[in-house]
C-alpha cells in the first residue's frame, strides 16, 4: 500500500452544476473510495476543505478523549430492545425496553436502520475506538434531546464546555441525528410518563436507572427503535437473584448448625 509523507496537491476543474472530480492521487492520499461520504467545509477566506468521514470521526475522538479522562463509561455499550421488541422467551425482571436485544433480532447497521443512543453510548464510542459496536452504528444514531443535554453536562463537568458546540456539530457531520425538543406537549408528557414508569420498574429489578437514560429509552419505545446504552445495566446478563444452594445429598442432607450465640 502506498503511503504519503506529506500533502498531495492537485488541480481540478469545476464542471456543470458544480460537479468536481477529485484527481486519482488525491483520492488515494485521502483514502476516498467510490461512494464514500465526505464533509465539505468553507472558511471566511474562501478555503474549501474536503474531508472523508472516517477522518472526521478519528479527529473528533483523538481531540475529545483526552479531555474526558475519568468521565468515560467503564464498560462497552450494549444493544437493548428499546422500542424494537422481538419475541422474548425469557422476559426476566427488567422492563421490556431495557432488556438486551437477543441475537435473533438480527439487526445490522445497513440501510435506513436507526438506533437511539444515550449520551454514555456516545462517550463509549469516544473511548472505545473504531472497532467498537457503537462505532459501527454511529452514522445511524439518533441522539434525543435528553442525551444531548447530558452529553453537554459531561463536557462541562470535564472542563470542556467550550467544546460542546463543536462536538455536537461534528457528530451531526458523521450522521448522528439530533432531533430538537418535542414540539408537542403530549409527546413530552408521554415520554416523561413512560420514563418514570421505567425507572420504577428498573428499581424493582435492582437497577438504578438515571432519568436521561429513561427518557432515551422512552424515545426509542415511541420511535420503535433499538436503544444503545453504556453503564446502564449491571455487567451480568441475568438479573434474577441466584437460587439458594441446596443441601448436599451426599452428606446426608443434614442442615448446618446455627451459629453460637454471642455473650
Amino acid at each position: 500500500m502506498t503511503t504519503t509523507t506529506g500533502p498531495v496537491i492537485a488541480t481540478a476543474k469545476v464542471g456543470q452544476r458544480g460537479r468536481l472530480v477529485l484527481p486519482t492521487q488525491i483520492q488515494r492520499a485521502a483514502r476516498i473510495t467510490e461512494g464514500a461520504l465526505v464533509a465539505i467545509r468553507t472558511a471566511d477566506d474562501g478555503t474549501i476543505t474536503i474531508e472523508p468521514l472516517w477522518a472526521v470521526r478519528d479527529r473528533l475522538r483523538s481531540t475529545v478523549e483526552p479531555l474526558l479522562t475519568g468521565h468515560l463509561p467503564t464498560g462497552p455499550a450494549r444493544m437493548l430492545t428499546g422500542g424494537h421488541l422481538p419475541e422474548d422467551e425469557n422476559p426476566g425482571p427488567l422492563p421490556a425496553a431495557l432488556r438486551p436485544l437477543p441475537d435473533s433480532a438480527r439487526i445490522s447497521p445497513t440501510g435506513d436502520q436507526r438506533v437511539v443512543f444515550t449520551a454514555r453510548a456516545v462517550l463509549a464510542w469516544i473511548g472505545g475506538g473504531p472497532g467498537s459496536r457503537e462505532a459501527s452504528w454511529l452514522g445511524q444514531a439518533v441522539l434525543p434531546e435528553p442525551a444531548v443535554a447530558e452529553l453537554v453536562t459531561v463536557l462541562a463537568r470535564a472542563g470542556a464546555h467550550d467544546r460542546a458546540d463543536a462536538v455536537l456539530a461534528e457528530l451531526a457531520v458523521v450522521g448522528v441525528r439530533q432531533p430538537g425538543p418535542a414540539k408537542h406537549r403530549a409527546t413530552l408528557a408521554g415520554d416523561t410518563a413512560f420514563a418514570l414508569e421505567l425507572t420504577a420498574q428498573a428499581a424493582a429489578a435492582g437497577v438504578d436507572l438515571a432519568m436521561p437514560d429513561a427518557l432515551c429509552a422512552a424515545a426509542a419505545h415511541r420511535l420503535g427503535l433499538p436503544l444503545l446504552a453504556a453503564d446502564l445495566l449491571p455487567a451480568q446478563e441475568d438479573h434474577a437473584p441466584e437460587p439458594a444452594p441446596k443441601p448436599d445429598s451426599d452428606s446426608g442432607g443434614s442442615e448446618p448448625e446455627p451459629p453460637a450465640e454471642q455473650a
